[in-house]
C-alpha cells in the first residue's frame, strides 16, 4: 500500500513539473525535460485482467495524454519556422497611417555647391565644351577598337585615327543641321553640302560607319556578355562619368527617354503614349535646364530571382538614378506615377533628398480621401489631403479630373490660381491650385526638354547594328549638355550677355571637329567643280571658330580678288586670302593681319 502511495506521489509531482513547464512557455525547458535523468521514467500501471482499471489511474492517464499532445504541438518544425519568419518579414513592412492634419513643411533651402572651373571656362569655345564630355581618350579608344574590328572582319586595318573619328562626328552634326533624304545626297552634284563633302570622301565615310567599334569581341568574358549592351558599355561608362563631373542643379526630373528604332532587337520596346512609339528605353535624370546628369539603358527584367523590393522595380530605378546625388544639399527629385510609391519617398527623405510626384491609387494603402464624384460636385479647384506619421503629404486636386500627388517638402499652401477655359460660360476662369501642383509642373519637364532638344538637329543613320542608334543619340546628348554648360557659365560670368543658340553652337562644334588640327583634304574639292561658273566670293557673315584659326595647320595665303580685311578695324582691303579660314587678310609692309589673325594668344 505504501508503494502505491509513493508511486502516486511521484506521478503527481511529475505532472506538476510538466504543467509548470507549459505555463512558463520556455522551449529550453522542454529540451531539459527530455534530458532529465534524475527522475525515473514513469510508466502507467497496466490495466486489470478484467479490462477495468483504477479510476484515478485512468483519469491521470488522460491528463498526461493531453499534456503530451500539447507538447508535440509546441515543438517547432521547419515549415512552421518558415511561416513564422515570413510573418515576421511582413511585419517589418511599415504601415503608414494617414490623417487629415496640418502639414509642417521642413526647411529645404538648397545648399549651392561651388561651381568648380567656371572661371577657367571663361574663354572656352564650343569645341572645348564638347570635348569636356567626349574626351580624347574616348576617341582614341574608339579609333583603336575600330582598327582592330576591321582586321577581324576584313583581314586588314582601316587605319583610322582619333582625328578622323572627330571628322565623322563633325559631319554628323552638319548633317543634322541640313537634313537630306539619304547620306549619299550630301556628295551628289545637285544637292552636295560643302561642310560635309569637302571633309571626307563618300566611300571613306560610309566605310567608317560600318566599322566603328567600341569593344573587342574576343576579349570579353561570358559574364560580361550577360550585359546586353557589352559592345557599347565602355563608351557609355566613360560618357556617364563625364556627365557626373558637373555639379548638379537643385531640381531633377527622373523619367524615360526613347531612342527611336524600328529594326530588330531584343531591347526594342513599344510605348504607345510616347511620340516615338518604337525604340530603346533609357532611364534619365535631368535638371530643369535639360542637362542630363545620369542615364542607363533599360534591359528589361534583368533579375527575376532577386527578392521583391519594397519600393518596386521602378522605385529602384529612381534610387539608382539619385544614388550619385550628394547628401545634405536638399536636392529635389520629381517623377511621375510610374515610379512613385510611399516607401520611395521615405527612402529618399532619409538621404535628405526631397521628392514630389504623382502617385497611383493602388499605391496609397490605408489612405482614404474624397471621392472623385464628390470632388466633381464641389467644382474645379477642389482639393483634399492626408498627412502620415512621417510628415509626408498626399494631395488630391480636381481640375478636369482628379490627380493625386505626394510630397515630402511642399503641400497645399500657398494656394495659387491658374487660368482655365470654362465651356459653360465660354470664358476664362481662375481655378485654385495647390503649391504642390505648381512645383510639379514647373520642375518635372527636364527630361522632356532634353527629348525636344535632341530631336531638333539629329540626323538618323540606318544601320544593321542596333546599338549604333544608341551611340549616335549619346553624341547628340553630349552636344546638348555642352550647350547647357556653356549657358550656365555665361549666366554666371555675364548675365546680360545673350547666349548662343543651339543651332549655331552645334554648327561651330561641327566646324571645329572637321577642321581644327586637321590637314586639308588632298585633291580638288567637290564643292568647286570646274564646269560650273564660279560666283563672286562674298564675305562670310559668320566668324571662323577659334579652334580652326589657331590650330597652325594648312593656313596657306593665296591671291584673290580684293576684298575687305576680316581682321582690320579701319576697313582696309587686301588681295591675300586664307584657303582654310576662307577670309581676306592684310599682308604687306605696313600690316600683317594674316599673322595676327592666326596667332595663338
Amino acid at each position: 500500500m505504501s508503494k502505491r502511495l509513493e508511486e502516486e506521489e511521484r506521478r503527481k509531482k511529475h505532472l506538476q513539473n510538466v504543467i509548470d513547464i507549459i505555463t512558463d512557455g520556455n522551449s529550453s525547458d522542454l529540451e531539459q525535460l527530455e534530458e532529465d535523468d534524475d527522475d525515473e521514467e514513469w510508466i502507467p500501471q497496466a490495466m486489470h485482467d478484467d479490462g477495468s482499471s483504477d479510476s484515478s489511474d485512468e483519469e491521470d492517464y488522460q491528463v498526461e495524454s493531453v499534456v503530451q499532445s500539447s507538447i508535440e504541438v509546441e515543438v517547432p518544425t521547419t515549415q512552421d519556422t518558415f511561416k513564422k519568419q515570413s510573418v515576421k518579414d511582413n511585419a517589418k513592412k511599415k504601415e503608414y497611417r494617414w490623417r487629415k492634419k496640418q502639414f509642417q513643411p521642413p526647411s529645404v533651402d538648397f545648399i549651392v555647391s561651388d561651381e568648380e572651373g567656371t572661371e577657367d571656362r571663361c574663354n572656352w569655345t564650343p569645341y572645348m565644351y564638347f570635348k569636356q564630355f567626349v574626351t580624347d581618350e574616348m576617341l582614341q579608344e574608339t579609333a583603336e577598337q575600330t582598327n582592330l574590328y576591321s582586321v577581324q572582319k576584313e583581314g586588314k586595318s582601316v587605319n583610322t585615327t582619333a582625328k578622323e573619328v572627330e571628322k565623322v562626328l563633325g559631319m554628323y552634326m552638319h548633317m543634322g543641321l541640313v537634313q537630306m533624304s539619304c547620306v549619299r545626297a550630301y556628295w551628289e552634284m545637285e544637292t552636295k553640302l560643302p561642310a560635309v563633302c569637302d571633309v571626307m570622301s563618300r566611300d571613306r565615310f560610309l566605310k567608317l560607319l560600318t566599322l566603328i567599334h567600341f569593344q573587342d569581341n574576343f576579349s570579353v568574358s561570358d559574364d560580361a556578355k550577360k550585359d546586353k549592351l557589352w559592345k557599347l558599355r565602355p563608351w557609355l561608362q566613360n560618357l556617364r562619368e563625364q556627365f557626373l563631373c558637373i555639379p548638379p542643379e537643385e531640381c531633377h526630373a527622373v523619367d524615360e527617354i526613347m531612342v527611336p528604332f524600328k529594326g530588330k532587337s531584343h531591347l526594342r520596346v513599344y510605348m504607345p503614349a510616347k511620340p516615338h512609339k518604337w525604340g530603346f528605353k533609357m532611364w534619365g535624370r535631368a535638371g530643369q535646364s535639360g542637362f542630363l546628369y545620369d542615364f542607363d539603358v533599360c534591359q528589361g527584367a534583368e533579375h527575376q530571382d532577386r527578392e521583391k523590393s519594397e519600393v518596386g522595380v521602378t522605385g529602384e530605378v529612381v534610387l539608382k538614378m539619385t544614388s550619385t546625388l550628394p547628401a545634405g544639399k536638399n536636392h529635389k527629385v520629381f517623377a511621375d506615377n510610374y515610379f512613385t510609391s510611399v516607401p520611395l519617398v521615405q527612402h529618399l527623405k532619409e538621404r535628405e533628398i526631397h521628392y514630389v510626384g504623382t502617385i497611383r491609387m493602388n499605391r496609397m494603402a490605408n489612405c482614404t480621401m474624397m471621392d472623385e464624384r464628390e470632388m466633381k460636385k464641389h467644382g474645379r479647384g477642389s482639393m483634399d489631403f492626408r498627412v502620415n506619421q512621417d510628415n509626408n503629404i498626399i494631395v488630391r486636386w480636381f481640375d478636369n479630373k482628379a490627380v493625386n500627388l505626394i510630397s515630402s517638402f511642399v503641400g497645399i499652401e500657398p494656394v495659387g490660381n491658374v487660368k482655365r477655359w470654362d465651356r459653360k460660360s465660354k470664358t476664362h476662369i481662375m481655378v485654385p491650385r495647390p503649391a504642390i501642383v505648381e512645383a510639379y509642373n514647373k520642375f518635372m519637364g527636364g527630361v522632356d526638354l532634353l527629348d525636344m532638344l535632341s530631336a531638333l538637329y539629329k540626323f538618323s543613320f540606318r544601320s544593321r547594328r542596333w546599338y549604333m542608334y544608341i551611340w549616335w543619340h549619346t553624341v547628340t546628348v553630349a552636344v546638348i549638355n555642352a550647350w547647357n554648360l556653356y549657358r550656365r557659365d555665361q549666366k554666371m560670368l555675364d548675365p546680360k550677355m545673350k547666349t548662343m543658340a543651339l543651332r549655331r553652337f552645334q554648327a561651330l562644334v561641327g566646324s571645329s571637329l572637321t577642321s581644327a588640327g586637321k590637314a586639308k583634304k588632298v585633291g580638288r574639292p567637290l564643292s568647286c567643280p570646274e564646269a560650273a561658273p564660279s560666283a563672286p566670293r562674298k564675305r562670310s557673315s559668320c566668324s571662323v571658330p577659334l579652334d580652326v584659326r589657331r590650330d597652325a595647320m594648312d593656313h596657306f595665303p593665296t591671291w584673290e580678288t580684293r576684298q575687305r580685311c576680316k581682321h582690320c578695324t579701319n576697313d582696309h582691303f587686301s588681295h591675300v586670302y586664307c584657303e582654310k579660314c576662307k577670309v581676306h587678310l592684310c599682308l604687306n609692309k605696313d600690316r600683317n593681319c594674316f599673322r595676327d589673325y592666326h596667332k595663338v594668344k
